[in-house]
């Protein structure tokens, strides 16, 4: 995956606090001002073409590694939802009884979710190259 954005700061051990601007995340988004999250994201990258504060530059990052982070946040919960509904239909609850224990799959999907995205919140960013427009 390759973006582009500014150095702001530089870091220890070659790497450098690059801003990047959420255009994927925002672009059919009509919120803006009301977002948590800012247009902007600050992300730490190494720093091969040791660029200085204030240049434009691009970004890369592993897709694997992005889609693979993506589908375990995302399709984890769906899959405890259906798993809680299997779980109430072997043990011979009524519909009711399904309908709550799929939603508990769902919870229990979203913590297990949450936490793991805390824990593969970091995705390894490269600088590789000067913006040029």
């Amino acid at each position: 995956m390759t973006q582009t954005g500014v150095v702001t700061k530089l870091l220890d051990k070659g790497l450098a606090e690059v801003a990047v601007e959420r255009v994927t995340a925002c672009a059919h988004c009509s919120g803006c001002g009301e977002c948590i999250y800012g247009k902007q994201l600050y992300v730490e990258a190494a720093n091969k073409i040791y660029a200085k504060p204030g240049e434009r530059v691009v970004l890369e990052s592993s897709t694997t590694t992005i889609m693979k982070v993506t589908l375990l946040i995302y399709m984890l919960p769906v899959l405890t939802f259906f798993l809680g509904y299997a779980i109430g239909a072997l043990l011979k609850l009524d519909q009711e009884g399904c309908i709550i224990s799929s939603a508990v799959g769902l919870s229990v999907g979203v913590l297990i979710s949450v936490e793991l995205g805390k824990r593969f919140k970091k995705i390894d960013y490269s600088i590789t190259g000067y913006y040029k427009r």
